[in-house]
């Protein structure tokens, strides 16, 4: 999944972060990194998603609602 598809996603309400998913970690530095890294079209890790209509409970203020349908949370690959 390209990034700008990933962040459509999330504004859409179809991928979520998961409550049980441990708190971002990285910094400034580590962000930066990253989007050089994109860029220059280096490879980099994959996230790990699952499409469920029954997701577990979600971070962030959104509530899941069984009318949207199936979504994504996101298990690995947040770091």
């Amino acid at each position: 999944m390209k990034i700008s598809a990933a962040l459509e996603k999330i504004d859409e309400h179809q991928l979520f972060m998961p409550a049980f998913q441990r708190e971002y970690v990285w910094n400034r530095d580590n962000a930066k990194e990253l989007i050089d890294s994109l860029i220059k079209q280096y490879p980099t890790g994959t996230m790990l998603t699952w499409e469920t209509g029954n997701p577990p409970e979600l971070k962030g203020p959104h509530k899941y609602d069984a009318k949207q349908g199936s979504v994504r949370i996101l298990l690995d690959g947040q770091q």
